[in-house]
């Protein structure tokens, strides 16, 4: 089998104990690695979960194991665990060697496991020398380094940029697929106090919301049935603007459901890459509130999105 695993490693002209707190404290990781653009800082609890902080919203981003200090350090990727991030620092030549390995893209679908491979490795060579920069007080010299591939979450295919995001929920698929097409559910978890209505789950059919005089509002027309697998909707827009594709797979795992969403809509400009990172956190928190509503749970964003 292919090895899966993203590999990049730097030197830097600085002891292993300032790495290390460059690597582990929440203030110095949101410098180097949030892009700037993101308007966002980071914080780390007792527990070691890191979050990111947006105004006046947190959003769990990852656990932080520290292993083995000042040497080894793992960040496992929230809410879904899938995409971990080992750190280990090696004293060298007056400074230190730090190697990232990005590791879980095996236990990805095959047709997403290269799509989401290649953009990290990229990702993390920028990143890298902005953690250099941090450290020798310099500027950054990628100031734009996308969030959404370091963790994996950018899938490439082509001309094509998505974000991935997915999750796993105790309850069959059945029940999960009731709650992504259903307008009455899709109101609790998405936005609460604002009714859904919709043709039912047929190829051609449309969720919206209802608006004044009779017009319909966010509309997404459904291109893709498979009950209870796959579920695919687009933007209604106007040519030649694009539309915006979102595609939610369903699949058996562990006596429950890995719930997956591709959100396809991205073109490589400054404006783009914002929203991008925003989504990217954004669809996170989405799937977290789907997870409480079908697990029956409160939700953890109770104001949806």
């Amino acid at each position: 089998m292919q090895n899966l695993d993203v590999e990049r490693s730097i030197w830097i002209a600085a002891p292993r104990e300032r790495v290390w707190q460059a690597i582990t404290d929440s203030e110095q990781i949101a410098q180097w690695f949030l892009p700037g653009a993101l308007g966002a800082h980071m914080k780390r609890d007792d527990t070691g979960k890191i979050s990111v902080q947006m105004g006046e919203m947190a959003i769990d981003y990852a656990i932080l194991d520290v292993v083995d200090p000042p040497r080894q350090v793992i960040s496992r990727s929230l809410p879904d665990k899938l995409i971990s991030t080992i750190y280990k620092l090696e004293e060298e030549k007056d400074g230190t060697r730090i190697t990232v390995t990005l590791t879980g893209f095996e236990s990805l679908p095959e047709d997403a496991r290269n799509e989401r491979f290649e953009p990290s490795g990229t990702a993390w060579e920028q990143a890298l020398e902005n953690l250099k920069a941090h450290i020798d007080g310099t500027e950054r010299p990628f100031p734009y380094t996308s969030v959404a591939s370091l963790c994996g979450y950018w899938r490439e295919t082509g001309e094509q940029i998505a974000v991935e995001r997915s999750i796993w929920i105790a309850a069959p698929c059945e029940r999960v697929w009731r709650a992504i097409t259903d307008p009455e559910q899709v109101e609790k978890w998405f936005s609460p106090g604002t009714q859904w209505s919709g043709t039912g789950p047929q190829v051609g059919g449309r969720l919206y919301v209802a608006g004044p005089d009779n017009t319909e509002m966010y509309v997404q027309v459904i291109e893709l049935v498979e009950p209870p697998h796959r579920y695919v909707t687009r933007t209604q827009v106007e040519p030649p603007e694009k539309p915006e594709v979102t595609d939610w797979k369903l699949q058996e795992e562990n006596g429950g459901t890995r719930l997956t969403l591709t959100y396809i809509s991205y073109q490589l400009d400054s404006a783009q890459r914002g929203m991008m990172e925003q989504h990217a956190i954004g669809f996170g928190m989405m799937l977290e509130n789907v997870q409480a509503h079908v697990e029956g749970k409160p939700l953890p964003y109770p104001g949806g999105f």
